[in-house]
């Protein structure tokens, strides 16, 4: 049974991007990865980013969770400015109000899921609020795998374990990159679940970058990438609609 918490505080817009570019490459190898990315998302939403090989969807998350710096435009998470600020600081916002999610867990085989799960805390020299982490590891069904090292949990497990890794913080945003790419069908549809209901039941804004539409479906908006640029936003859409569109983006 979990306790009933009461919400962070949240701003209207939990991140924003404004006319973001992002080159790699430099004179004329030069590649546009991002052409000028406006975009809010709302706190409490769920966003899927969709697009070919090479349209710049993995930019775009990167970029929004501070983890690369744009060439132009700006960039705000949780009301702060990012894309100015000096690296120390960065890091302090990145470590505080984005939570980040990968496709092979990215967990510390030496730390147990607990303590795993703390890392960012002691990073900060912060100390647990408790009925937080017991709240989110009782919500994400490992609450009682806390003692065990990752090779001791199931893909499933270990991915949970960084679920709760990025929400640990209460962070403004939590950014996703193919969260479900190493898991089965199954426990995909469970990990994307518990997203949803993160979404639905705490507030969380996600934001997450997929190949598949079936992960996409559970979304409530899908932003599809062509050559950096954000070229259709589908509301609430099904599988067979996401499919269709990619489809049809293909056959262009």
């Amino acid at each position: 049974m979990t306790c009933s918490l009461s919400r962070p505080a949240q701003v209207t817009v939990a991140a924003s991007l404004a006319g973001v570019t992002r080159y790699f490459g430099e004179g004329d190898t030069a590649v546009t990865a991002l052409a000028g990315i406006d975009q809010d998302f709302p706190a409490g939403s769920f966003t899927a980013i969709m697009g070919p090989s090479g349209s710049g969807k993995s930019t775009l998350l990167h970029v929004l969770a501070g983890l690369i710096a744009p060439a132009a435009g700006t960039v705000t998470v949780g009301g702060v400015r990012i894309d100015t600020l000096p690296e120390k600081k960065l890091a302090k916002v990145r470590r505080e109000q984005v939570g980040f999610v990968f496709q092979e867990f990215n967990l510390i085989d030496a730390l147990t899921a607990r303590e795993n799960i703390t890392l960012p805390l002691r990073l900060a020299r912060r100390a647990p609020d408790e009925a937080w982490l017991r709240e989110i590891t009782e919500r994400t069904g490992i609450a009682d795998r806390l003692g065990h090292l990752p090779d001791q949990l199931s893909g499933g497990q270990q991915q949970r374990v960084a679920l709760c890794r990025a929400l640990v913080t209460r962070p403004a945003l939590v950014c996703a990159d193919e969260p479900t790419g190493a898991l089965d069908s199954a426990t995909s549809a469970q990990v994307l679940s518990l997203m949803r209901q993160l979404v639905d039941e705490y507030g969380q804004t996600l934001v997450l970058v997929t190949h598949d539409p079936a992960v996409a479906s559970y979304a409530g908006r899908v932003l599809v990438l062509v050559d950096g640029r954000i070229t259709t936003v589908l509301e609430a859409p099904s599988r067979e609609v996401i499919a269709a569109t990619l489809t049809r983006m293909g056959k262009n």
